[in-house]
């Protein structure tokens, strides 16, 4: 999961036993892969947009994987729509 973090986020965390701690803690609760890759997607495009109070510094194990592991699961981030991709009748503005 560290690896899958730092290639998401542009980060270099090492996979030390303190983050292990945080993604066993995590894996004994029931949660799985799809379930951290799920939160570290969500987070990353949370941090990326302008307007969330999330940002690049909190792209770390001990904030991810914490207490907030479950909120973070299940919140619904809109995906950032870019200025020109919508359409109206087939005329994009």
């Amino acid at each position: 999961m560290i690896d899958y973090l730092n290639g998401k986020a542009g980060k270099h965390f090492k996979n030390v036993e303190s983050n292990k701690k945080l993604i066993r803690a995590r894996w004994h609760e029931g949660y799985r892969l799809d379930d951290f890759k799920k939160v570290i997607d969500n987070k990353v495009l949370d941090a990326n947009d302008a307007n969330s109070f999330f940002t690049d510094k909190y792209l770390q194990p001990s904030t991810l994987f914490g207490n907030k592991f479950d909120q973070y699961l299940n919140q619904q981030i809109k995906p950032k729509v870019e200025k020109g991709t919508k359409s109206y009748g087939g005329v994009e503005f």
